[in-house]
C-alpha cells in the first residue's frame, strides 16, 4: 500500500513550504509591519507592481507608490490605525486592484501590522467605463434631440405669431395666439431638458415662472394684470410636467383674455403642493367668473377640452369654484417626484 506524505501533518508548516504557497498563489498578496515595511511579498504582487529586486524591509509608498509619504487612499494606515478590515481601490502601474488588508496580531492581541491581499479588477474598471462613456453618448444625443425639437417648436411659435399679425379676424388672431402659446409651453420643457443635467425630471417652480412670463407677455396687460406663483420645490418627471405646463398654460391664458377688461387691475394665482404622492394644482384668477353653465366635462372650448383631456392624462380630475372670480383644482397622483430645492435650474 502506498502512503501519501502530508506535509502538514502534525500542524507542522515549515517556513520553506510557507514560502512555497505563497509566492506560488496566483493571487497578489503581501505583508506589512507597523511601520509600513514590506514584511513578505509575493511573486504575483512583484509582477503587478513591476518589482524585480528583493524589498523585504524597505517602505510600501516607497517601493510601490513611488511617495515619500502614504498616500491618502493607504488601506494600511486605516487598518493599523483602526485595528479594522479595509477595502479599497487602487491604480497601481497600469493595473486597478481591488485591495482589502486585514490586521494580524501577536498572542497578546497587539497589532503588527497587515496582510494585503488584491483582486485585479483592471477588466472591469474598463468595462464600467466604457459603460458610463456610451451612457454619456446617449445623454448627449438625448439632449441634442431636445435641442432640435425645442427649436422647432421656437420656429413653430414664431411662425404662428407672424401669421397672427396679418389676420384681421380678431377670433382667429386669438386661435393662432393660443396655438402659439401652447408650442411655446412645451419648448420650455425641451429648453429646461437640453441645458440640465437631470434627463428625467423637471423643477415645476422654475419651469412654471418661465412659463408664466412667456405667458403674460403675449397679452398686453402692462402690469395691471400680476401672477402670484406658490409651487413647492420639487421635480415631477418630464411627461406629467409637460402636461401641466400645458394646463397651466391654457387656464393662466383663459384668466388672461376673459378675466379681465383691458384696464382692470387683477391678480392670477398658480399655487402646487403635494401630501404623500397627491399633488394639488390650483389656478385662480380675481376676475370676471366663468360663466355658470360652463361644464369641464363637456365644454364646448378648445381650451378647456384640452385642460379636461391632459386632466385624465394624470389620472386626475378639475374642480370648478366660481366665488369672486375662477379657481381650478386640480388633484392627481405621481409616485415619480423628488424634493428639488432648485438643483434643476
Amino acid at each position: 500500500m502506498n502512503f501519501v506524505s502530508n506535509p502538514l501533518e502534525n500542524n507542522v508548516l515549515t517556513e520553506e513550504l510557507w514560502e512555497s504557497i505563497f509566492n506560488s498563489t496566483e493571487v497578489p498578496m503581501m505583508l506589512l509591519n507597523n511601520d509600513h515595511r514590506i514584511i513578505r511579498i509575493n511573486d504575483c504582487m512583484k509582477d503587478v507592481a513591476k518589482i524585480c529586486d528583493d524589498v523585504t524591509g524597505e517602505k510600501c509608498y516607497e517601493i510601490i507608490h513611488g511617495s515619500s509619504e502614504p498616500p491618502e487612499f493607504c488601506p494600511h494606515s486605516v487598518t493599523i490605525g483602526k485595528n479594522v478590515k479595509h477595502t479599497e481601490e487602487i491604480l497601481l502601474q497600469d493595473h486597478w486592484l481591488l485591495v482589502t488588508t486585514s490586521p494580524f496580531h501577536d498572542s497578546d492581541g497587539k497589532i503588527l501590522g497587515s496582510a494585503h491581499i488584491a483582486q485585479d479588477i483592471t477588466k472591469l474598471k474598463e468595462s464600467e467605463e466604457k459603460v458610463q462613456n456610451t451612457i454619456k453618448l446617449k445623454d448627449l444625443l438625448i439632449k441634442e434631440t431636445h435641442h432640435r425639437v425645442k427649436n422647432n417648436l421656437i420656429t413653430i411659435s414664431g411662425l404662428l405669431y407672424l401669421q397672427s399679425q396679418h389676420i384681421g379676424d380678431a377670433d382667429a388672431k386669438k386661435v393662432l395666439l393660443d396655438s402659439q402659446n401652447r408650442a411655446r409651453a412645451m419648448a420650455l420643457i425641451h429648453q429646461k431638458l437640453y441645458s440640465q443635467e437631470n434627463l428625467e425630471s423637471i423643477n415645476l417652480n422654475y419651469y412654471f415662472k418661465q412659463l408664466l412670463d412667456e405667458v403674460v407677455k403675449t397679452y398686453t396687460f402692462g402690469d395691471k394684470v400680476q401672477y402670484i406663483l406658490d409651487v413647492e420645490d420639487i421635480a415631477l418627471d418630464t411627461d406629467t410636467s409637460l402636461i401641466l405646463g400645458l394646463i397651466v398654460n391654457e387656464l393662466v391664458s383663459n384668466s388672461l383674455k376673459y378675466a379681465f377688461t383691458e384696464n382692470e387691475e387683477g391678480a392670477i394665482n398658480v399655487i402646487l403642493h403635494h401630501n404623500n404622492g397627491e399633488f394639488v394644482l390650483k389656478i385662480s384668477d380675481n376676475g370676471n367668473a366663468i360663466s355658470d353653465d360652463v361644464d369641464i366635462e363637456n365644454t364646448g372650448t378648445f381650451g378647456l377640452t384640452i385642460v379636461n383631456l391632459l386632466t385624465n392624462q394624470i389620472g386626475g380630475n378639475v374642480l370648478i369654484k366660481r366665488d369672486h372670480g375662477t379657481e381650478f383644482t386640480i388633484k392627481f397622483k405621481s409616485e415619480h417626484f423628488t424634493k428639488d430645492n432648485g438643483i434643476n435650474e
